[in-house]
């Protein structure tokens, strides 16, 4: 595949501006953990009510509208999306089982004319996001009735299993054909999807005093009623397990359990008693590949109430080697306040990732950016594949623009236990001895198993750079890396040297008859900045052609390749305004 597959964008094409920031600048401020290079950074999309979407019943709307949040969380370098497929026993896909739910049409039970969820699937695996589906497992219905549908509601089709609490409808987790249902639901989702998991919510009674005293006397056989509870659920969440195990033994099981219930130990009072879920046993048991508990506290509360360090630490504790991500409830203000804090809380604890709840809430959220920096991978699950795949034979390395390079390898044959590459990680790094195990190395994450990408160099820090690359199978185990190939910055070298002041502007000529001139300045301190080329005509007056720059800029050096067909007869200007200082130097 040669570059014009892969053509450069028209940005890329305009302007590159390059700052030569310190060349192992870190990422993360000195109190905070470094950057992980695997971690799970996921987040809760919502769909009961429409909370997060869809906001309308127009059917292109919900396409773009759901394209664009998943470009919004690539362009944040998530890695993961929770995605509400079914939220009160209806269905965001197509189900044998239960009725499309209403808000896809203003109708329960409508066929909407498309697939939301095998729509998201693909655009998401474009990106680079894996997908989980979010079930709400035994709350079925929230307040009012339920309208007739096609196939029928499941309160409707089955009454005998439905219990009232609190005017919500549920699922009575004691009885046997209850949870034979909503695994054989489960397994239908599984069985036609190219989900990446499933995620169990609501996996749990709703409360102490729900009504199931004749579920209790026909299946209770004698045993104490909230260890009974426990055990349906117990068993739910193994028939589950093992269901999808089965049908794709890849396919991660999840659960987002209440998060309190780590730190108590007395099924017959507190949050075990109340709701009947101990996650800590199915850890144990290891019928669950990971927990997202909902620790929704933020840390330090006055009141002594839960901190989200101690939970988190706690959860840690029991996992068993399974993962744990930290579930972080961001629509709390005292708890976007600390969102930054809580990751690092999470990092420094040795956790598996974060998910936030919800995408509204963290859709625009800056402080993401300081600690999303750089990409991440998804963590692997040595229980469910070890074997990494090889190393790609052979890595090609050529500069198609400034600070651009084209990076081409060779696909590696499959592993001894005959996985093929899923998708690569490219690294860069300023000496030959590349630190794989540092995130900072990692340049970028192909989405799938691409074999050629453009990398752009935007902190050059000197004149090579070395470049590698490794397989990561379906599992998220990587392999070995590539052998090294260097790479030398073309530009760098034409203004080595020629910014000694402390602010500096530079204008060069890169070799090469149609190469179009490089501008270079150096600021030593943040400053106000415009860049502008300037036309002075033999007569007449001065003409501003285009503005190069504008705004205020941090310390550094800054490099613009100019598109030459700015330059037409005459003379031209550059001309930098930092601060007060004015720099001008005439383009030849």
């Amino acid at each position: 595949m040669n570059l014009s597959d892969r053509s450069l964008s028209s940005s890329q094409k305009f302007l590159l501006t390059l700052p030569f920031i310190a060349a192992l600048a870190a990422v993360a401020q000195p109190s905070s953990p470094p950057p992980p290079k695997r971690e799970v950074r996921a987040v809760w999309l919502t769909t009961a009510s429409g909370l997060d979407w869809p906001k309308t019943t127009d059917k292109n709307e919900q396409q773009s509208s759901l394209r664009e949040i998943v470009k919004t969380l690539q362009r944040a370098r998530f890695n993961t999306i929770f995605f509400q497929a079914r939220a009160r026993g209806d269905a965001y896909y197509r189900s044998a089982h239960e009725p499309w739910a209403e808000n896809l049409t203003g109708t329960l039970g409508t066929d909407p004319g498309w697939d939301p969820l095998a729509f998201l699937i693909d655009e998401a695996h474009a990106a680079g996001i894996e997908v989980h589906a979010w079930i709400n497992v035994f709350k079925i219905r929230g307040q009012g009735a339920v309208a007739n549908s096609t196939p029928p509601h499941p309160a409707r089709a089955h009454p005998g299993w439905t219990v009232n609490y609190a005017g919500e409808g549920w699922f009575d987790p004691g009885k046997p054909e209850v949870r034979a249902y909503l695994t054989g639901v489960i397994a239908d989702l599984a069985g036609k999807y190219d989900l990446d998991g499933v995620n169990l919510d609501y996996c749990r009674y709703p409360g102490r005093d729900f009504s199931d005293a004749w579920t209790f006397y026909r299946y209770g056989n004698g045993a104490k009623i909230e260890e009974w509870r426990i055990s349906n659920i117990d068993r739910f969440v193994a028939d589950c397990y093992a269901q999808v195990h089965t049908l794709k033994p890849m396919m991660k099981v999840g659960a987002s359990p209440l998060a309190i219930s780590v730190i108590e130990t007395d099924p017959s009072a507190g949050t075990l008693k109340e709701y009947a879920q101990d996650a800590k046993r199915w850890l144990k048991a290891g019928t669950l590949d990971y927990v997202s508990p909902q620790i929704y506290w933020d840390m330090n509360a006055p009141g002594g109430g839960p901190d989200f360090a101690v939970l988190v630490r706690a959860w840690l504790g029991a996992a068993n080697g399974r993962h744990v991500y930290a579930g972080i409830g961001a629509y709390k203000p005292e708890v976007a306040r600390q969102i930054t804090a809580q990751i690092d809380t999470v990092r420094t604890a040795g956790g598996g990732g974060e998910v936030f709840f919800r995408y509204g809430s963290i859709r625009g959220m800056t402080a993401l950016a300081a600690r999303y920096e750089n990409p991440a991978g998804i963590p692997p699950m040595a229980w469910k594949d070890s074997i990494p795949p090889l190393a790609p034979p052979h890595v090609g390395v050529s500069e198609v623009a400034a600070n651009v390079f084209q990076l081409e390898w060779l696909q590696p044959p499959p592993a001894r236990d005959g996985d093929r590459a899923h998708h690569y990680v490219y690294y860069r790094w300023p000496e030959r001895r590349i630190p794989f195990d540092d995130a900072r190395s990692v340049a970028g994450i192909t989405p799938r198993n691409e074999t050629l990408v453009l990398d752009t160099v935007v902190a050059p820090a000197g004149p090579t750079y070395y470049y590698a690359v490794t397989a990561v199978d379906k599992g998220s185990n990587e392999g070995p890396p590539s052998p090294t190939t260097d790479a030398t910055t073309r530009e760098f070298i034409a203004l080595r040297g020629k910014l000694s002041e402390p602010t500096a502007l530079s204008v060069s000529l890169p070799a090469g008859a149609h190469a179009p001139p490089l501008i270079a300045y150096s600021l030593s301190r943040p400053t106000n900045v415009e860049l502008t080329l300037v036309s002075r005509p033999s007569r007449g007056q001065e003409t501003v052609v285009a503005s190069l720059a504008r705004g205020v800029q941090q310390r550094g050096t800054y490099v613009v390749g100019m598109e030459g067909r700015l330059l037409g007869e005459g003379k031209y200007l550059v001309r930098l305004k930092a601060g007060e200082m004015m720099l001008e130097q005439e383009v030849k």
